[in-house]
Order: structure tokens, then sequence, then C-alpha cells
């Protein structure tokens, strides 16, 4: 009885060896098959709102490394398709390039905080890179944060990244997204929080030509960013102010009527809103507009 019983396992045994594995039907049991215990997916497809990559299967994931979660990058995979249309060597290239993005920012980031830059974060994608400094934009701050990156950059005897994006955020928002080192994953799954802690940016492409004074002038205001409410309040109280003083009585500037803004180029970085008054009060369609509705400037508040 026992040796029939042993070799009844004994069979099961053997045909278990020659039983199919099931393949992996999603990125996250892929990964575990060809590199256990080594990737985190952080979101396993970032097309969800594709409908055409949903019909084709077509899947886009965001991965990173456990062993260092600042290490991220991105994976196209087929759903219902042979290893998911991945390969190990893929994954490994990837793998390596990400790990070039973080060195290259952590070693700019070091260079910026010996320099004397404080509360700011490092990104690095190919020849960008993504400086994110969080404080109140007065210009004495931008002038500053201009200078250190400035000198920084000019310092280096090669220069790994060219194009810059320089950006203030919110000072309230420091640290709350990412650490020292914005993540490859942020600009797939972060920019609604980008956009909203976002006030000013200046884009350029670096050159020992450049000239401090030059790039001041073209520093940008983001007119969707949290604080616009703010810019929104002071712009619509001057605007009341200036109706006050130039239009004939009575008049109307209805709180619930679209508006416009305009980013204008000047010496200093400014709004313009454009408010429209009425000579009455209006139905649920505007139909008489005064002429010439006073466009007001928030300059102030950054300035």
């Amino acid at each position: 009885m026992k040796k029939f019983i042993l070799f009844i396992l004994l069979m099961f045994s053997i045909f278990s060896c020659f039983r199919k594995k099931t393949p992996p039907k999603n990125i996250e049991s892929w990964l575990e098959l060809h590199f256990p215990g080594q990737f985190e997916v952080l979101v396993s497809n970032l097309k969800m709102l594709d409908v055409m990559a949903q019909f084709k299967g077509e899947k886009l994931a965001l991965v990173a490394e456990k062993s260092d979660s600042e290490v991220q990058f991105l994976l196209d995979w087929q759903k219902g398709a042979d290893s998911l249309g991945l390969s190990p060597e893929q994954v490994k290239q990837k793998l390596e390039v990400a790990k070039t993005y973080v060195v290259a920012a952590r070693e700019l980031f070091k260079l910026l905080k010996d320099k004397g830059l404080e509360r700011f974060s490092v990104g690095v994608i190919d020849q960008a890179a993504y400086i994110q400094v969080f404080l109140e934009p007065a210009p004495v701050a931008r002038k500053q944060t201009l200078e250190i990156v400035k000198a920084v950059l000019d310092s280096r005897p090669e220069q790994p990244q060219t194009s810059i994006f320089l950006e203030l955020m919110e000072a309230s928002s420091y640290q709350s997204e990412f650490k020292d080192i914005i993540p490859r994953g942020h600009w797939k799954t972060g920019m609604a929080w980008q956009e909203k802690n976002k006030i000013m940016a200046l884009d350029f492409e670096w050159g020992k030509t450049l000239k401090l004074s030059e790039l001041m002038r073209h520093w940008e205001i983001n007119a969707v960013a949290k604080r616009s409410s703010q810019y929104d309040a002071l712009a619509r109280q001057q605007a009341n102010e200036w109706a006050e003083k130039n239009l004939p009585k009575p008049f109307f500037m209805p709180s619930n009527r679209p508006y416009t803004t305009e980013v204008l180029e000047m010496d200093e970085p400014a709004i313009a809103f454009g408010f429209p008054f009425y000579d009455q009060k209006l139905p649920e369609e505007p139909s008489i507009t005064r002429p010439g509705a006073k466009g007001v400037c928030c300059r102030d508040l950054l300035v």
C-alpha cells in the first residue's frame, strides 16, 4: 500500500513538471515572474482615458525600483499578447536609463545646495533639468534664485542638461508630493498638483553667453495656479474702483459673467483682467455692454 501511494505521488510530480504554466496576464505578475521582488507597479495603466488604447489592449505602466523608489520608468505593454509584448532585456535597458536620470538629478541637487539654494527639488529627463524652488516669487527672490542656478550651470565643465525649466512653487507645498528628487512618474500622475502649485516659471536653453538681466525679463505667471482666485478678487475690486470714477451711473458688473485674462510681457510679469460692465441689471443673457470695459493688472501681487 505504501509503495502504491508513493507511486501515485511520483506520477503527480512528473505530470506537474509537464503541465504548461499559465502565462502572466498583467504587468505585476509578469515583472514578478522575471524580476522577483525587484519592482513595484505604481500605476498599471496610464492610458485608462484613451478609448482607442483600451479597445486595442494597449497599456502604459509606471514602475519603480523597490530598493530606490525615485528610480522610475514607463513600460508599454499589451493585454493578451505573448509575454505582454515585453522582454526582460527591454526592462533592463529602461531601468539603466532611469538610474542615470536619478544620478544626474542628485548630482545637480548637490551642486545647487552647496551654492546656497534652499527648499528645492530637482528632476532630470534626457537633456532637460527641472528645478522647483518653493518660495514667494518676489523680485529679489527670483533674482537670487536665478543667480544661483546660472552660476551652477556655468561652473560645470560639461553640461549634460541644456534645457532648463526653473519653477517657483507654493512654499506650503514643499516636499508634500516628493522629496529632493522629482521622480519620473510625477510628470504623468502629478500634473494637477503641478499646475495648482506652480506660481511662476522660467524656461530657457542654457548658454554661457546668456545674461542674467535678459533672463529676468522672461519669467511667466501661471494664470491657473490656485492663488489665481486671489488675483481675481483684487482685480475685481480695482475694476469696481475704476468704474466708480469713470462710468456714468448706474452701472453693473455681475460676478457670474465671464471675464478675460491675459498674461502680459512687461519688465515684470503681470496678468491683465477684463471685466464686462453693463448699463442695467441683466436677464439670463447679457444684452447691453458698456464699451471699453477696463482691464486690471495685478502685477503688484508679485512685485
